[in-house]
């Protein structure tokens, strides 16, 4: 007898399992349903990040365009920067040799023409000390 007790034991186990198993049509078209919808979320999910990748390679490609402007932008300006450092050291060499020869012309003038010098820094050294008395006047009222 308890060898028929252990087959029925599985039996009626088994016969509970597959009856707990069994779905409704109801519950199989809900199943379904969700199914499809959540694959049509996905489909769309998927679209929208194809697209966000779209429009980041093309985000990428702006990029790359605008680096490559900002580094012609360096490149002319370092060029700039130089041929303005050049021409401040022509400007200062220019400027010290103008003050050389105003030296030289003033050396000359003294020495060559001695009357003129005299009459010319005369006047240059009275207009000098007027202007300085005219401003004082002005500052002190």
């Amino acid at each position: 007898m308890q060898a028929l007790a252990m087959p029925r034991g599985v039996f009626v186990l088994a016969l509970g399992l597959l009856l707990a198993g069994c779905a409704t049509r109801d519950s199989v078209e809900e199943a379904q349903n969700s199914a499809n919808l959540a694959d049509q979320h996905a489909g769309a999910a998927a679209s929208a990040a194809a697209n966000a990748d779209s429009h980041a390679a093309s985000a990428d490609s702006h990029a790359g365009a605008a680096q490559a402007r900002a580094d012609e932008a360096a490149g002319i300006g370092n060029a700039a920067m130089t041929a303005a450092q050049a021409a401040d050291q022509k400007a200062s060499s220019a400027q010290s040799n103008v003050a050389r020869a105003n030296a030289r012309i003033d050396y000359l003038e003294r020495h060559l023409m001695p009357k003129h010098w005299a009459a010319t820094h005369r006047k240059a050294k009275h207009k000098a000390a007027h202007k300085k008395q005219q401003t004082a006047s002005n500052s002190g009222t």
